[in-house]
């Protein structure tokens, strides 16, 4: 009976024991269900520590293997997102996360961005971007941009401008990329990214894009084209619109070396020159090819190359690169330009030949004239005067009047003509050239002036030491005309000065001045000083032939110099005039 009991109680035991058992089972089966719904939650929304948490319920039966588990799954999602920030770090500046309305919900890492622009997070949480004011409209505006949002689309590197808070004058640029974010039913609940400034890369593609076009427009200035060449010197393809316009000529340079494709487009010993400087990777500059394009010379260019060697990072040879210019316009125009000058030189050439035949024979004439003149002249005035001298106690106080008109115009023509035999010989005689002390001729001429009535002396002020080259005879013809007009025109003067001065030039010329204090002359009269009988005051004022300057211009201009005239009424006249200097100046002329 005790052992039917202890076996009934026995087997009571087992069943409740096989009864708690299942119970128990039955409730950890279901605590792992729910276990399992918790933790692929978390892990779906990306929160990873939710799911350790759930792992280390303290109501399952066997806690400590999902601490493990828990512990394992921490360190591993733990090392995880420290790869992923790495990740992220490195490749970008910020991680950014907006809500189902493309409003901004968190930024991460956007300290720089804040700061730099003085922006506040106040200003972009919880807006949208084109609800920020400091983010400016892409190029092509937010509309596209919206549509790729609306599509639940991935976008990468949007660029756009963000200017400082505050301040029109300076921005940066950002470059953002997203992803749809989506729940477990796989609805787009927002998006996530990341963000870069791009500030410096787009400064330096603004700097390069303002250097391309400053090098295209410099090119375009000073060439026609571009071109470059392998490590070989064969020439690369030109760009199209190059081909087209040189046509065969591009055709036949093309994989070619210009030597080879036209050999004879320069002399052998310049294609030897040329290669010797490619050879030694020297720069070329203005080679001159002469090229036909075809057999007839119809397509005949002639172009103008210049070239540096071209290397890559490492320093390794790539060939040539450089500029070229068609100048067969310009080689045809100067060209013609030459034939042209060549007949003009030629017809002057002609002309001159001709002024001087003319010349010659018109001094000629002149001479001849003169001499003719000068015995009837001669005649009238001697026999006029021995009328009067004969005869004059016989005659009437009108009639000796008329013999005193007769005298003087007599006396008018003869120096008229004796000027005019100087100013042909002036031309007609050759010059002996040698050094001339121009002071001590001045003194000599100043010493032979003849004897006039004026109200005071002249105060001669010569500048001694003045040595130039020339003939000694025509500059003492120059110095007696100007030294001559000089005291003539100061007769009236109450303190009558005349200046002779000089001064070394660069060149070596020596110019020379007189200067007096005379009657002078209108600035506007000067052209007519030196025409031939130009004289610019009558016999009653002050007598003279109006071709003394005339003969100084000549004689000057053949000495290879030039003179000048400058003045004002009442306050007298400065002539200038210029020499060759002497071979050894001496000290009176100061160096300008």
């Amino acid at each position: 009976m005790l052992t039917r009991a202890a076996l009934a109680g026995g087997g009571l035991l087992a069943a409740g024991l096989m009864a708690w058992a299942a119970w128990t089972l039955s409730r950890q089966r279901h605590l792992l269900r729910h276990l399992a719904t918790e933790v692929s939650g978390a892990l779906g929304s990306g929160d990873w520590q939710d799911a350790v948490r759930s792992l280390r319920n303290d109501r399952l039966a066997a806690p400590s293997a999902f601490d493990t588990l828990a512990t394992g799954m921490e360190g591993a999602l733990g090392e995880s997102e420290r790869r992923w920030q790495t990740l992220a770090d490195l490749a970008a500046d910020w991680y950014w996360e907006t809500d189902g309305q493309h409003r901004l919900t968190w930024m991460s890492g956007a300290g720089a961005l804040v700061t730099s622009q003085g922006l506040r997070a106040a200003d972009m949480i919880g807006r949208r971007h084109d609800q920020i004011e400091a983010f400016e409209e892409p190029t092509d505006g937010w509309a596209p941009f919206h549509a790729l949002l609306d599509q639940g689309r991935a976008f990468r590197d949007l660029e756009f401008r963000v200017r400082l808070h505050g301040r029109d004058d300076s921005s940066v640029w950002v470059a953002v990329s997203g992803r749809p974010r989506r729940d477990a039913s796989g609805r787009v609940i927002g998006y996530e990214g990341v963000g870069r400034d791009i500030t410096e890369r787009k400064q330096a593609i603004e700097r390069l894009r303002a250097s391309e076009q400053r090098w295209t427009l410099m090119a375009g200035l000073v060439s026609d084209y571009y071109w470059e060449t392998d490590v070989q010197h064969r020439m690369l393809p030109l760009r199209p619109e190059v081909a087209r316009r040189f046509g065969a000529v591009a055709d036949a340079l093309e994989g070619r070396t210009p030597w080879e494709a036209y050999p004879d487009a320069l002399p052998a010993t310049a294609w030897d020159e040329h290669r010797a400087d490619i050879a030694a990777r020297r720069p070329f500059r203005g080679v001159e090819m002469d090229i036909d394009g075809d057999d007839e010379g119809r397509t005949r260019r002639i172009v103008s190359l210049s070239g540096v060697p071209r290397f890559d990072g490492k320093g390794r040879f790539l060939g040539y690169h450089g500029i070229g210019r068609d100048i067969t316009l310009r080689r045809e125009a100067e060209r013609l330009m030459l034939r042209q000058s060549e007949s003009l030189k030629q017809a002057v050439d002609e002309r001159t030949r001709t002024l001087e035949t003319l010349n010659r024979d018109l001094e000629a004439f002149s001479r001849e004239l003169a001499h003719e003149l000068r015995t009837p002249i001669g005649h009238v005035q001697g026999l006029a005067h021995l009328l009067v001298t004969k005869a004059g106690d016989r005659l009437a106080a009108d009639e000796l009047n008329l013999l005193g008109l007769q005298l003087r115009a007599a006396r008018h023509m003869r120096e008229t003509v004796d000027a005019l035999l100087a100013l042909a010989r002036s031309t007609a005689q050759p010059l002996l050239f040698e050094d001339v002390d121009l002071s001590a001729l001045a003194a000599e001429v100043v010493a032979e002036l003849p004897e006039i009535a004026r109200d005071a002396p002249v105060a001669w002020q010569l500048m001694p030491g003045i040595a130039v080259r020339g003939s000694h005879a025509a500059l003492r013809i120059v110095l007696q005309n100007l030294l001559g007009n000089a005291a003539k025109f100061t007769r009236r003067a109450s303190a009558p000065r005349v200046e002779l001065g000089a001064e070394a030039l660069a060149d070596g010329s020596v110019r020379v001045w007189v200067v007096d204090n005379g009657a002078g002359f209108a600035p506007e009269l000067t052209e007519r000083l030196f025409r031939p009988f130009g004289r610019l005051h009558g016999d009653e004022e002050f007598q003279g032939t109006g071709i003394g300057l005339t003969i100084v211009q000549r004689i000057v201009e053949r000495h290879g110099g030039l003179v000048t005239a400058e003045g004002n009424p009442g306050s007298g006249a400065r002539f200038t005039f210029t020499l060759p200097g002497a071979q050894a100046a001496g000290d009176g002329a100061a160096t300008t």
